[in-house]
């Protein structure tokens, strides 16, 4: 949105986000200091800062102190009420749901997961979803203000319901109504890698970049991005499609129907099942497999032992993966890119290789702007985006919802 064109409301909301986030990163502050920091008048942050603690966002407090001070009034500081409320994510894969909760900080309290077989219908995958939220909702209690749904795949424009999603054979499927129906809560759906991407930009390598790429490989592949600060919905359609553009012409067959797409050259399960082959011709290839649980780890292993077969399948990765990653950093030009799902922890051999594989291929104007990172947000991240969605459209969106409204 052009802020120009912002609505009285919209300032607001806006406002109410800038003094949020800074008291979420930087910790208490004083009033004139969220001021200072915000470039906000005194009286504008005193109005936000009255309705937030009002809300119970906030509380204002005296600091202690341990030294003689000058006599005279002392100033309060205002500190985000981390723990007085939570939100629910809950993100759906192709053979598994994972749920958990997360407070104002973002700090994953409660996790859990329940499987179900691949390909199961849309009703019984969300009747799954909400029996295994109902102990952690019952647990939140009270606490608990919003719901945030991560699907692999595109959603619509008001984000209450799934689109497509070629990994779930699913097309228009309605999920926040369900969750609003069942537990009360407002909800709010998105493509899981975008909402991977605002918890990245919300809590990780990515607090420091108005513009940041979040890459996924885990079961298919994914591009996230945050623009100026905010999640990037693309056209019409609402993703980045370039996980389907052919790079191989006599690669293996895509959900999609293609041959040789980027998301089936890059996936994890493509990756596993040609290493597993592989292994079968490679006593050196399979020690590692044993040895290590990562495939990027026992790849790595096993090409530093100079074995032949995995130095051939780490370069092909590395070189199909450095080039998409160019690709998105020459069109967005981001100023940081998070490397998530597989990515995040692989060995830093690897890493080396796919920044040293990467750098050629970004533009020279560009190339020295850009830091490339893995995503340092743990194995919870499909739940902790899912929850920062929900926190956001609380938080940071026109609309939002108060506690006690």
């Amino acid at each position: 949105m052009d802020r120009r064109s912002w609505l009285p409301e919209d300032v607001r909301a806006h406002n109410r986000g800038l003094l949020l986030r800074l008291l979420t990163e930087q910790g208490p502050l004083s009033r004139r200091e969220l001021a200072g920091r915000t470039g906000l008048s005194i009286p504008t942050v005193s109005s936000i800062v009255t309705d937030l603690a009002s809300e119970g966002y906030l509380t204002e407090s005296i600091p202690r102190v341990h030294r003689p001070v000058r006599r005279g009034p002392r100033a309060s500081v205002v500190t985000l009420s981390r723990h007085g409320y939570t939100f629910l994510g809950v993100d759906i894969g192709p053979e598994e749901v994972r749920l958990g909760l997360i407070d104002l900080s973002g700090l994953v309290t409660q996790t859990t997961r329940a499987p179900f077989e691949r390909g199961a219908s849309p009703g019984r995958v969300l009747e799954l979803a909400t029996t295994t939220a109902a102990p952690l909702i019952e647990s939140a209690g009270r606490t608990l203000i919003a719901i945030g749904v991560g699907v692999p795949g595109p959603v619509d424009p008001d984000r209450r319901r799934c689109a497509l999603s070629l990994a779930l054979g699913w097309r228009e499927v309605d999920i926040a109504d369900r969750f609003e129906q069942e537990f009360s809560r407002p909800t709010v759906v998105d493509y899981n890698v975008r909402a991977m991407a605002v918890a990245e930009a919300r809590y990780g390598v990515g607090q420091l970049a108005e513009n940041l790429l979040y890459v996924h490989v885990g079961e298919g592949v994914g591009f996230g991005f945050i623009v100026d600060g905010q999640p990037f919905r693309q056209g019409a359609h609402g993703v980045s499609e370039l996980g389907h553009h052919q790079v191989a012409g006599d690669g293996p067959r895509c959900r999609c129907g293609s041959v040789g797409c980027l998301e089936a050259v890059l996936s994890e399960p493509n990756l596993r099942g040609r290493v597993e082959q592989a292994a079968q011709r490679s006593p050196t290839l399979a020690r590692a497999q044993r040895q290590y649980r990562g495939l990027l780890d026992a790849l790595d292993a096993a090409a530093r032992a100079d074995d032949g077969l995995a130095r051939d399948l780490l370069e092909e990765f590395i070189e199909h993966l450095s080039t998409a990653i160019a690709l998105n950093v020459n069109v967005f030009s981001p100023t940081r890119v998070a490397l998530g799902g597989i990515l995040a922890t692989a060995p830093k051999e690897v890493l080396q290789r796919i920044l040293s594989a990467t750098s050629p291929k970004i533009c020279s104007v560009l190339r020295g702007q850009v830091a490339v990172e893995p995503s340092t947000l743990g194995q919870h991240v499909g739940v902790l985006g899912a929850a920062t969605v929900a926190l956001d459209r609380i938080f940071y969106e026109r609309g939002a919802v108060p506690v006690n409204g």
